[in-house]
């Protein structure tokens, strides 16, 4: 199976440069933008990159640079889609925040009164995970299920499929009590698609077009493999070796993980949720409540570098100044990191056809991030 990465280790160390940089006063054109990806693709030799960056209320900067497919002269474009990987989780992470503003949901309502037929042959502490233990990664849960996610099954949607897996928690043992520790969890947030299913009705595929896609214009987007193996309509997905994969639906993880990194988006409309984010973690107008949005930016265990939001929050100043935020996402074959900036109103991405944790792909990603960040004065 593919390999979604956990994203704390990888940001820390870019979120300090982040931190202690200002580019208030500064921007980058589209020239510029394509400029420093093309030096990072040959750099590291990676098929292509595509990179976003967005001030405020400004039109987006994008460029995107290389090819679909290592070998073959068709060139990658502003409209092709990219795989978040694990960057999908603070999509879910917003969900999560606009059922909880409609009422249907609480960040501390506990799994045992979400799912009472099952809940009976549950643990004591199993019963007492909440979303806000599953957003931060603190349930005690472990990163994966246990003998794998294709023994899953692919019978039944994506949401009978996330059913199941709920219906037989009770056959996993809690690593820790919930809120004691940090565990980045995959199946923490295949739980989350479940609990969304049911507290909204419909399935989670169903609400993340209606309840976030929709509003804010995002319309190329997709779950798993982008393209197809047939023609070259897409960029073809990259071991760290360079090797080209067919996108078929053996090289993606399974359709039960959509809620934890199987959405593939163009560059255009991931910086539109992007965007979005940022005018959340500033206080701005935006799809959520001013309250919901506040809290969804903060973090009730201290255990976990991360927010109910769903991205590693890092802080360069005490207090409510200085947030930075950040995430890593790779299915082992393409790669994504993003950032956002509140305080400098500033918010921007890289994502790659080629993947793997310390391969060329996460290598030129990062790379091209760090020149991104705003420059130190």
């Amino acid at each position: 199976m593919r390999c979604l990465l956990a994203p704390c280790v990888l940001l820390l160390g870019f979120l300090e440069v982040v931190g202690e940089t200002d580019r208030r006063d500064e921007s980058i054109t589209v020239e510029e933008l394509r400029s420093l990806l093309e030096k990072s693709r040959a750099h590291h030799d990676v098929p292509a990159l595509a990179a976003g960056f967005i001030r405020g209320s400004e039109e987006p900067c994008m460029a995107v640079v290389g090819v679909r497919k290592r070998g073959t002269d068709t060139p990658a474009t502003v409209d092709d889609h990219w795989h978040l990987g694990s960057n999908s989780k603070p999509i879910t992470s917003l969900l999560v925040a606009l059922l909880i503003d409609l009422g249907l949901l609480d960040w501390d309502t506990p799994l045992e009164q979400i799912f009472p037929e099952y809940a009976g042959e549950w643990s004591a502490d199993l019963k007492k995970i909440t979303p806000a233990h599953l957003l931060t990664h603190t349930s005690g849960l472990p990163a994966n299920w246990p003998l794998g996610w294709f023994l899953i099954g692919t019978k039944g949607t994506p949401a009978e499929q996330r059913n199941g897996v709920v219906k037989n928690l009770g056959t996993i043992k809690l690593k820790t009590k919930p809120g004691e520790a940090y565990q980045y969890s995959n199946l923490g947030y295949v739980v989350l698609g479940a609990i969304l299913d049911v507290r909204g009705k419909v399935s989670w595929e169903e609400q993340i077009e209606k309840k976030i896609f929709q509003p804010l214009g995002i319309k190329n987007w997709g779950l798993g493999p982008a393209g197809n193996k047939k023609a070259l309509v897409q960029p073809w997905p990259h071991h760290a070796d360079g090797k080209a994969v067919a996108p078929d639906g053996l090289m993606d993880n399974p359709p039960v993980l959509n809620s934890a990194g199987r959405i593939h988006i163009s560059i255009a409309d991931y910086n539109r949720f992007l965007a979005e984010t940022l005018k959340l973690s500033r206080g701005d107008k935006g799809l959520l409540k001013p309250a919901t949005a506040k809290k969804l930016f903060s973090n009730p265990y201290p255990a976990s570098p991360h927010s109910l939001s769903g991205w590693v929050g890092f802080r360069k100043q005490p207090g409510d100044k200085g947030l930075i935020l950040g995430h890593d996402g790779s299915n082992s074959l393409n790669y994504c990191t993003a950032a956002v900036v509140p305080d400098q109103n500033l918010a921007f991405c890289v994502l790659t056809n080629q993947g793997t944790l310390g391969g060329p792909g996460q290598k030129a990603c990062r790379e091209v991030v760090k020149k991104l960040a705003p420059k130190k004065r």
